[in-house]
This record gives structure tokens, sequence and C-alpha cells, in this order.
């Protein structure tokens, strides 16, 4: 979603939109690019592979460089459109770790310093997939970090709901690349997800599942390009609910 100038384009469109609802927006972006570019992160730890013998600290170094990358550049779009951003690591948004490097658990959200930009009208736009553990070590979060930094964030922020932007409309009832005729699931349950990652979807990481279930935020899988409504990934109950049902 942020890997070129056009679908950057397409990401402060969603931001500009809603703004314009009257709602506060925290973008949480994932890195840029692929093995060979020199920005990727495969690019970067093939550097540090070549150098030696590296670390698993080592490698979380590195690899949290991409998405730092990321959140600067996309900061320097929004900004360009007239919004107000602030470019984040995952540490200065609070996302506080165990050590596990490599495939870090998040231990805490302190939610304090993006609370206090929301209320002056600044874009937080944070590095998705990482983060910091009490002893002050970069930790990255492992496969779908990002998904599970933006519904972490969102759970701490109490959020009104976490929109995950992909390539896809949303979650679908078979792989379109080998079903072609697989349709856009309009509602999940929680728990479907979780059935479906156990058969192998990936979609969306099941971490990030769990952490919006226990507050009951709801997370939509859009794609970036589209205005296409998505999959919605809620409690059913409290979810038909709300709509007055």
């Amino acid at each position: 979603s942020v890997a070129t100038a056009a679908m950057r384009e397409h990401v402060v469109s969603k931001v500009r939109g809603v703004k314009a609802k009257g709602h506060e927006v925290v973008v949480v972006v994932s890195a840029m690019g692929r093995l060979g570019e020199p920005y990727a992160t495969d690019t970067l730890l093939t550097l540090v592979n070549q150098a030696g013998v590296s670390s698993a600290r080592d490698r979380d170094l590195v690899m949290a460089c991409g998405e730092l990358i990321s959140v600067a550049v996309m900061a320097s779009a929004l900004r360009k459109a007239g919004l107000n951003p602030l470019p984040l690591s995952g540490w200065q948004a609070g996302i506080m770790t165990d050590n596990s490097f490599g495939d870090a658990r998040i231990t805490a959200v302190d939610p304090t310093f993006v609370l206090s930009l929301l209320k002056q009208g600044i874009v937080p736009v944070v590095a998705g997939f990482q983060g910091a553990s009490s002893e002050g070590n970069i930790t990255t979060l492992g496969r779908g970090g990002s998904d599970t930094t933006a519904a972490a964030l969102g759970v701490a922020l109490g959020a009104v709901n976490v929109e995950i932007y992909t390539d896809v409309e949303g979650i679908m009832t078979a792989d379109p690349r080998l079903v072609p005729e697989a349709k856009v699931l309009s509602f999940l349950d929680y728990g479907e997800v979780f059935q479906m990652a156990s058969q192998g979807s990936k979609v969306i990481h099941p971490r990030a599942v769990e952490l919006a279930m226990q507050r009951n935020i709801p997370l939509v899988v859009k794609s970036t390009c589209g205005d296409a409504p998505g999959t919605t990934i809620a409690n059913a109950v409290l979810y038909e609910n709300k709509r007055g049902r």
C-alpha cells in the first residue's frame, strides 16, 4: 500500500476521507519494497548476512529500518496534501514488547503520546512490525506485525475500528488466483477468522484478531485502491445489535 507514489496517494485519500468525517486517525505502515531495491528489508538483511555472523538482535535492528523509511516517506506525502503528520517509530508510539527477537510479543501499549498528538490535530504515522523491550532493545513482531501493531494501538486508543488495507477488496471465500469465482465475505466473526487461519488463510494475522477481540473493536479488511466496503471482522452478536437487528 505504500510502495509507490501512486499507491501512497490512495492512502492520502483514505486519511483525508476519515478526517472529513470528523474522526481522528492514526496511520500504521509496513515496509516498502522487495528484495533487490536498496531500501527493502530483505536487501538490508542480505548486507548484514554478507558482512559476517549476525545475531537475532542485530537482525531486528536492521529489519526495523524498513518501516522507519516508510513512515518518513508516508508522512511527506500527507504533509504535501496539507495534513499535519508526525512519523513515529513503534517505541515512540508506546509499543512495548518482550525480548523475543524476530517474533516479539507486545506486552503493553502506552497511548499517552499518541493521544496528545491527536488532540493537537496531528496525524501520527506509526511504524508497524516493531517495538522496544523494557531493556531498550528494538524488536520486531514477526509475520503480520503491522496488522498486530494497528490492532494493539486501536485497543489502547479505544478506536471506533481498525481498518487493514491490502491488495484485495476483503477476505474472500477462496484464493482468487486459484478460484476465479471466489467472492468477498462481507462479515466474519472473530472465531471464524481463527478457523480460517488454522486452514492456512494469511489475509490477516490471528494475533491482530485476538487483540481486537479483547475489546470488541471491529477489524475491517479493505482494498487500498478501491472504495468497496470490505470484510468486517467482529463479534457477531454485538455487531448485529449495534446495527439494530
